[in-house]
């Protein structure tokens, strides 16, 4: 199985890294730029707004399809008629709860059609979601794979027109939503037609009982994506409503938040390959320790060479991409940076909890991380804006991740590999170390970056917190494990 998942994970990673950092540096920050930090603080502002309570879209029921068809793949097409309809009735509720919610908390009425394009931009990302629970769950990863960067890919081009030829003067707030929703809606005619190639032609069939039944089982899921969205996403209207800069202090926060966002993206994917696996390993009751361990060792590892990097050059990193970052950028930075640690425990032993059906304990978990994220930021951002909400996220993930150890460690009892957290120690220590000296000696970027991948290549492998051999034999093997599963 861990051959099955690393596969996954390569050709992830690959297609990924291909298009996402590209979207992200060459379409994202430039646009900031030509929009200025202010107005395109407003557009962060009203994406997070419509993200608080987009899982009205989902209720829950992409995990639990997901879980589902790698469970029992033969009832792939049992359902997808029913949920067709059920999926469409809640995104007539989500676009009328969230614009009653607009105008309750009393959100700039003249940005009412960025509102209705950002909604309809939601309903497009969580169809293609949906229909990844279906290329997910059949372990087609390669598939699944192609539709995690389809919007991010047409978004590239689109982007990269506008930004960088004379096809669009001026650049306003129009044309960044215009092509920042019409991506989105491109990317789900695509989905359609890998959803009709898996399952037909949707058709709508209401039944009322079948509805209540998904609900049953998919409502504590759709509960804990409702309250993790909630603790993640309410930063930036928390920073409007608060703070007398608002929408400026939101643009600051968004210059850090942007490159956290980059490195979530990567982990998320993670947990969409994992999910299906420790799903049938549950099912099998065969031993999860193994891929554990290595996810976390992946991610973690990963995480800590991006923070000791970016740490070693946060001022020319920051006034190398914004026109405009200040000393409260660089300040949000190390926070939001260091959140990134604890987001990794919560993408593996968080997706290891979903599987194992622990959903009474995660959502425990998330309510707590939510309180704490709304008392945290009324105490700070008023007083220390964007780098308040910044301390926040770190303190808040940092919570929710340790908690969802301690559920997997004592009560899935489930352990990682011997030494793994001594592993992990060692190598932040190290890296640690040597941001020290990059400070002391100030070595320039040409010395600094080479030196930092170099020295941490070296302690994984040295550590053996990443084994190469084990890696190369896990993906050289034959393809009869994968048959297996098939079977």
């Amino acid at each position: 199985m861990q051959q099955v998942f690393l596969r996954g994970l390569i050709i992830t990673l690959v297609l990924n890294l291909l298009v996402k950092p590209a979207t992200i540096f060459g379409v994202d920050v430039v646009m900031q730029n030509k929009l200025g930090s202010e107005t395109y603080g407003t557009f962060h502002t009203f994406l997070n707004f419509t993200f608080l309570f987009s899982m009205l879209l989902d209720m829950g029921i992409t995990n639990f399809m997901t879980r589902l068809i790698a469970q029992h793949p033969h009832l792939i097409r049992h359902y997808s008629n029913q949920l067709f309809t059920l999926r469409s009735v809640l995104a007539l509720a989500y676009i009328a709860l969230t614009t009653i919610l607009y105008f309750v908390i009393d959100l700039p009425l003249q940005y009412w059609w960025v509102l209705a394009l950002l909604i309809l931009h939601q309903v497009n990302i969580n169809t293609v979601n949906y229909v990844r629970a279906y290329t997910g769950g059949l372990l087609r990863f390669g598939m699944d794979a192609v539709l995690s960067i389809m919007e991010r890919s047409i978004y590239l081009v689109f982007g990269s027109i506008m930004l960088y030829t004379n096809f669009v003067e001026p650049i306003t707030l129009p044309w960044a939503v215009g092509i920042f929703v019409g991506s989105s809606f491109l990317s789900l005619i695509f989905a359609f037609f890998v959803y009709f190639s898996i399952v037909g032609l949707p058709r709508w069939n209401w039944n009322r009982v079948f509805f209540q039944a998904i609900f049953k089982k998919s409502f504590p899921f759709a509960l804990l994506v409702i309250l993790m969205m909630l603790y993640a996403r309410l930063d930036a209207v928390f920073l409007q409503q608060l703070h007398p800069e608002g929408e400026l202090q939101v643009g600051y926060y968004v210059q850090g938040f942007r490159l956290l966002d980059a490195c979530w993206m990567f982990g998320i994917l993670f947990g969409a390959l994992l999910l299906p696996v420790f799903s049938r390993l549950l099912k099998e009751k065969s031993s999860v320790s193994g891929i554990t361990t290595t996810a976390l060792n992946i991610l973690v590892s990963a995480g800590i060479l991006m923070i000791a990097m970016t740490f070693g050059m946060i001022k020319p990193l920051f006034d190398a991409l914004y026109s405009d970052a200040t000393e409260v950028s660089y300040q949000s930075w190390v926070f939001l940076a260091m959140a990134f640690i604890p987001m990794c425990f919560t993408i593996v032993f968080g997706t290891l909890l979903t599987a194992n059906g622990s959903l009474r304990q995660l959502n425990k978990v998330a309510f707590s991380g939510l309180v704490l994220t709304v008392v945290l930021n009324c105490i700070l951002v008023p007083f220390y804006g964007a780098l308040g909400t910044a301390i926040t996220t770190f303190s808040t993930q940092f919570t929710v991740g340790i908690l969802q150890w301690f559920i997997v460690r004592y009560s899935m009892k489930v352990r990682l590999a011997h030494l793994t957290w001594t592993k992990l120690l060692v190598l932040s220590i190290l890296m640690g170390a040597l941001l020290c000296a990059k400070l002391w000696f100030d070595w320039s970027l040409f010395v600094w970056i080479p030196l930092v991948v170099a020295f941490w290549t070296l302690l994984i492998f040295g550590l053996r917190i990443i084994d190469i051999r084990s890696l190369m034999k896990l993906v050289m093997k034959n393809e009869d494990s994968l048959e297996m599963l098939d079977n």
